[in-house]
Order: structure tokens, then sequence, then C-alpha cells
């Protein structure tokens, strides 16, 4: 009979022993350094008074807010300090998106930079009805109500397209810009005069031709989202999909009836999230108690643990607001987190949110920004 050596034995143990240790040693490391790299999810929410009252026409802008007072529009910080201010006169109007400003008053047009600065200021000839900006070009609406003319200018202030015929007997609602640089721009027109008010979707290349048209019918039409090459365009009944062209894709349509889009985000892939709440708990005061969140296929619903003012979507998360809490779900979650508000009175309405995540809320005619907390984030440190 062989004999088992007793050093032998001892040492087969005792490399298993260190070959355990070695991998509980490997994952300690993983999980330390993981959690090196893991940002802590904020869990506190902070508030800054504004120097504002809500009834100045406020406007996010960018990681900044914009408001009118009347004679000039100012540009402040999230934390309430004045970055700049630019008086454009009585009885003004603007638009902007995060980093450039359309404003007007009487026949005037003013484009502005994200600093402040005028690259046009001048007198387009006729009533400024409105006017929309995009990445590289402005659109402004004038002349008479019911048969009004388009122009449409760049940044500088250069004259690119011009368009009256389109509109003869029609009631211009609202106009923007699409595509990956704001190449094309969609028009939404009421015909009154016909047997029945019908809405007309226009869609041109700027400064090119006019690429298509569609009758979106009766109902009244609100919202037009761009996503992944297509026109998302939200009336009272359905949400209508059209290509770039105008074209409609009958197989993307959505009811929602009954639901009216709160808000929208549209990431750089992938597809948009719009945030709908019941039209009848949104109509004057908002006493909002179910949400609904389209993106793509998905189609989910949410119960609210409380009444709430308002409910908005960043960074692919759910957040909304009841007059003393803020909730946050994520697309997985299964229910609303939430947090208490360091705020004096309750809010009353959610006026919008800032690009790095922070939202814009009145309590009565107070202003406040509020962080918004985040769930956990693996940060990229290279």
């Amino acid at each position: 009979m062989q004999r088992v050596n007793p050093r032998r034995k001892l040492s087969q143990r005792a490399a298993i022993m260190i070959l355990v240790a070695i991998l509980v040693l490997i994952g300690l490391t993983v999980w330390l350094i993981t959690n090196l790299f893991r940002e802590k999810p904020s869990t506190a929410v902070n508030a800054y008074k504004m120097p504002c009252p809500n009834s100045q026409n406020i406007r996010p802008f960018g990681n900044h807010l914009l408001y009118y007072d009347g004679l000039s529009i100012h540009c402040i910080s999230s934390t309430g300090s004045v970055r700049w201010s630019f008086q454009v006169g009585p009885a003004a109007g603007f638009d902007c998106t995060d980093t450039a400003i359309a404003a007007w008053t009487g026949s005037t047009l003013f484009i502005l930079d994200a600093n402040g600065n005028s690259s046009y200021n001048d007198s387009l000839g006729e009533e400024i009805q409105f006017a929309r900006i995009g990445k590289q070009y402005v659109g402004a609406v004038i002349g008479q109500t019911d048969s009004p003319r388009l122009v449409v200018k760049d940044h500088e202030g250069a004259h690119m397209d011009e368009e009256a015929d389109a509109y003869n007997k029609l009631i211009m609602l609202d106009l923007g810009f699409y595509g990956p640089s704001g190449q094309y721009m969609w028009t939404l027109a009421l015909d009154v005069f016909g047997t029945a008010p019908n809405t007309l979707l226009n869609t041109f290349e700027v400064g090119k031709m006019n690429t298509g048209e569609a009758s979106l019918g009766q109902p009244i039409t609100y919202g037009v989202v761009y996503e992944n090459n297509k026109l998302r365009v939200v009336n009272t009944r359905k949400m209508l999909t059209f290509d770039y062209r105008g074209n409609e894709d009958i197989n993307g349509s959505v009811l929602v009836y009954g639901w009216r889009l709160l808000d929208t985000e549209v990431p750089e892939r992938g597809d948009a999230l719009m945030l709908f709440a019941p039209t009848d708990q949104t109509e004057n005061l908002f006493d909002i108690t179910s949400l609904r969140l389209l993106s793509g296929s998905k189609d989910k619903r949410y119960t609210m643990p409380d009444n709430c003012v308002g409910a908005a979507v960043w960074n692919k998360t759910i957040y909304a607001f009841s007059g003393t809490q803020l909730f946050r779900a994520g697309m997985n979650d299964t229910r609303f987190t939430a947090f208490g508000l360091p705020l004096e009175s309750p809010v009353t309405r959610l006026l919008g949110t800032l690009s790095d995540g922070k939202a814009i809320v009145a309590c009565d005619d107070e202003v406040y920004v509020l962080t918004l907390p985040q769930g956990y984030t693996i940060t990229d440190r290279r």
C-alpha cells in the first residue's frame, strides 16, 4: 500500500486556502474600485430663490433662466445671480434654444447669443405675431392674422426664405425647426374658412422647397417633437408620425385621447420620452394623480403617491411635484421615491427644467430653482 506524505497533503490544503484568500482579495478590490467610481446619489433637495416673480415670463435657458420684466430680458444663473440684461422695449415676446434667443416687439426682431450680444436688430416692415428660433435659423410670422407672411433669417440676420401664398386665409399657430442642424422647418396653420376647422402641417427645407403638406383634421394640434428622423405630431386625439418630408406613417399613430403632453426628452440616441397627464387634470388648476410615459413601443402608466402640480422627464427619470414633496421614479422603478422640499410655502406650479438637472418652480408669485435628486451613476474618469 502506498502511503500519502502528510506534508504533501498539508501543502495542497494550504494552496487551496491561499487561492480562496486571493479570490476574496480580488472581489474586495473590485468592490472598492466600483464604489470609488460610483457617485453617491443626491438625496437632498437644495433650493435657490430667484430675483424674479412668477408673472415675468420665465423660461429655461440651458443651465440658466431668462425672464422679461416688461422692458428688458434678463439672464440669471440657477443660484439667482444676474448674468446679463438686454433692453428690448415694452410689449415684447421671446423664444429661445439653450444657446440663442429671438425677441420681438412691434415690427422689430432681435437675435441674441448666449451672452446677450445682439447679432441682428431691425424692423421686418410689418407687425410680428411671433417668432421661433432653431439651431441656425429664426422664423418670424408677420402681417395679418388670417393671411400672414413667414420670414426666415439665419442667426446673423441674413434673409434665407419667405413664404406667403401657402398661408393665404390661414391662421398661423406655431412653427419650429428640426433635422441634425435645424435645416428643416415645420409649420402648423388653421383653416377657419372651410366647412369645418382644419389644421394643416407644412414642412420645408429652408431656402430650397416645400417638402410636404398634410391635413390633420379638426382635433387641436398642440405639440410637435422631432425624434429619430421622425416628426411626432400630437393633437387632442392622436399622436401622429411623419417622416422628415411630411409623409405620414399610418402604423406609427398612437391614441392619446384624454391625455395631454406635459414634457419630452429627446436623447442623442434612442427613443424620445414623452410624458402625458390626464387632460382634465391639467386644464386650469394642475391636480395630477396619474402619468403616462410613451417611449418607442413602451406605454407605461404611473399612479402618483399624492396629487401633483406638475411633472417632467429628465435624464430618463420622471420627477413630479406635490405642494410639499418631490417624487422620483426611474424607467424601471415600480414606485416613486419621495423627497421633502426645503420651502416655506407649498409649490403651486412647475415652470420647467434646466439642462443640468434643476427644476424651476413657483410658490404663488415667488420662484425657486430646486436641485433634482438622482440615482447612482458610474462616472467615466478617463
